[in-house]
């Protein structure tokens, strides 16, 4: 029997199966709406699990954890903010909604998110997973590398002043963002 995520055992045993419930869903929906689609060499859920793992890492689950497989989704899917406050809850919807980019570059839509999670503080956690999962998988890729270490003098801007507010044990922005690039390249 696989072993169960660490952060499985810090919910009751009907909160529990009821998250579980919820990220299996989750789950099960990107697989459909980002069927073909690639990350690097890899099917994109292979992303969506590492983001999902990070989280789980330092203790979150809840919300976070649904968000984690479902936030690329607005910005690469056909999938509507609407349908997922409807499926999963406006909680959800709004984390995702918080680190969807809009515009017509990469600094504009990430000027969008940074805005965005300004207004919804709790997104910088999601954000922050999304951003470790990314530095790391860009290990062998020089120029992706690049690209997120250019970015994070910025990212690290728009995050100042937010804090540790409702990041649980382990997540302070500074810790996070220092993991995200632990090795110089």
């Amino acid at each position: 029997m696989p072993e169960r995520p660490a952060y499985a055992y810090t919910l009751p045993t009907s909160a529990q199966a009821d998250q579980e419930t919820r990220e299996a869903a989750a789950r099960r929906l990107v697989e459909e709406r980002h069927a073909g689609q690639r990350y690097g060499q890899h099917p994109y859920c292979v992303h969506l699990a590492q983001v999902r793992a990070v989280l789980a890492a330092f203790g979150h689950g809840g919300a976070l954890g649904v968000a984690a497989w479902l936030h690329d989704a607005l910005e690469d899917t056909a999938t509507t903010r609407e349908e997922i406050a409807a499926r999963f809850g406006e909680d959800v919807a709004a984390l995702m909604w918080a680190v969807t980019g809009t515009g017509r570059n990469r600094k504009e839509r990430n000027r969008a998110v940074y805005e965005k999670i300004r207004q919804h503080p709790e997104a910088a956690i999601l954000k922050l997973a999304d951003r470790i999962a990314n530095a790391e998988a860009s290990r062998e890729h020089p120029d992706k590398r690049a690209m997120y270490r250019s970015e994070q003098e910025g990212f690290e801007q728009a995050l100042a002043g937010l804090g540790t507010r409702g990041c649980g044990r382990g997540c302070g922005r500074r810790s996070a963002t220092d993991l995200a690039f632990r090795q110089e390249y």
